[in-house]
C-alpha cells in the first residue's frame, strides 16, 4: 500500500558529490526516511566510505532504497547525442563501464541495497537488428553480475517505449531484472504516454521517480524541459493513481535538481505527493 511512507528521495538531487549529506539533508530538511543513492563517477564509486554511508544514515532512521549508476561521458544534449553515448551501447567504453558496474554492485551490496539502477542504453525497436542484440547480450552481463552479488538491476524508463521495453525484458530472460520507474521521462524523451507506460510496467517496477516535464517541441529530437512537480505532462497524480489501483508498495522518490530549483521546490513537491497519499 502506497502511503506517506513510501515518499524518499533521489540522493543526488540533494547532494550530487556527498553521499552522506544527502542523506542528512533528505531526513533534516524534508523529513523523509527513504533514499536512492546516487553514483555520477568513477571515483564515486571507487573512493565511497560504505560504513560512514551506513553510520549516517542509521543515525538518521534513513532506509537506504537502492542505488543509481550514471557513466561519465553520457551526453544528454540531443536525443542522439544520448542514444550514441548512454549506458553500455557505446562500444568503446563498454568494457570499463562493466568493470565499473561490477564495482557498483559490491559497494550496493554492502550498503545492504536490495538494487542497482542504471541507464543501460536505448533499446531499438527491431528485435532482430545487431544492435538489439548487441544490447541485450550486455545487459544480460550487468544482470549476471547483479544476481551475483544477490541484487536486482532496474533499467531505468523513458528512452524507448514501455512496449519495447517490456520486450526487451522478456528476451533477457532474467529474473533479477526490472525496472526503475520514471514517468517524466517518456514525456522529456517523447516516447509514450506516461500513464499508459506505467500502466504497461507496473508489475515489472521496482522503484519510482517522482519529477515533471513539458513535452518537446520535437520529439525524437529535442529532449523535454524540466517542470516542477505537477506542472508538467508528466501527470504524475494519474500516475500515482493507477500505481496505487494496481497495488504498488514500493518508493516514491522525489527527483528535483535542488541546483537548479532551490530547495523549496523540492518541499513542495515533497509536499504535493504528500497530499495525494494522505
Amino acid at each position: 500500500m502506497m502511503t506517506e511512507q513510501s515518499l524518499g528521495a533521489c540522493g543526488w538531487c540533494l547532494d550530487r558529490y556527498d553521499l552522506r549529506r544527502s542523506v542528512e539533508i533528505a531526513a533534516q530538511e524534508l523529513d523523509l526516511n527513504r533514499v536512492q543513492l546516487g553514483f555520477f563517477s568513477a571515483a564515486a564509486v571507487l573512493e565511497a566510505d560504505v560504513d560512514a554511508i551506513l553510520a549516517t544514515a542509521k543515525a538518521h532512521t534513513v532506509q537506504l532504497v537502492g542505488v543509481f549508476l550514471a557513466f561519465e561521458g553520457e551526453d544528454y544534449a540531443s536525443v542522439e547525442a544520448i542514444a550514441r553515448t548512454g549506458g553500455l551501447a557505446p562500444d568503446a567504453v563498454f568494457a570499463g563501464r562493466l568493470e565499473l558496474l561490477r564495482e557498483c554492485a559490491r559497494r550496493t551490496r554492502d550498503l545492504g541495497c536490495p538494487n542497482l539502477a542504471l541507464q543501460a542504453g536505448t533499446v531499438q525497436s527491431d528485435v532482430r537488428s545487431p544492435t538489439f542484440a548487441k544490447l541485450l547480450s550486455r545487459v544480460g552481463e550487468a544482470a549476471d553480475l547483479a544476481r551475483q552479488m544477490e541484487l536486482e538491476l532496474l533499467l531505468e524508463t523513458g528512452r524507448e517505449s514501455a512496449d519495447i521495453l517490456l520486450r526487451f525484458i522478456e528476451a533477457l530472460a532474467r529474473p533479477n531484472v526490472r525496472v526503475n520507474l520514471d514517468p517524466a521521462n517518456f514525456v522529456a524523451y517523447g516516447t509514450d504516454d506516461p500513464v499508459r507506460a506505467a500502466v504497461a510496467l507496473r508489475e515489472r517496477t521496482a522503484v519510482v521517480h517522482l519529477k515533471d516535464a513539458k513535452s518537446p517541441p520535437r520529439p525524437g529530437m529535442l529532449l523535454g524541459k524540466p517542470a516542477s512537480l505537477g506542472s508538467g505532462d508528466a501527470q504524475i497524480a494519474r500516475v500515482l493513481s493507477k500505481l496505487r489501483a494496481g497495488g504498488y508498495e514500493g518508493p516514491l522518490l522525489i527527483e528535483c535538481d535542488v541546483q537548479r530549483f532551490g530547495l523549496e521546490v523540492v518541499r513542495s513537491a515533497v509536499d504535493y505527493v504528500r497530499s495525494m497519499l494522505r
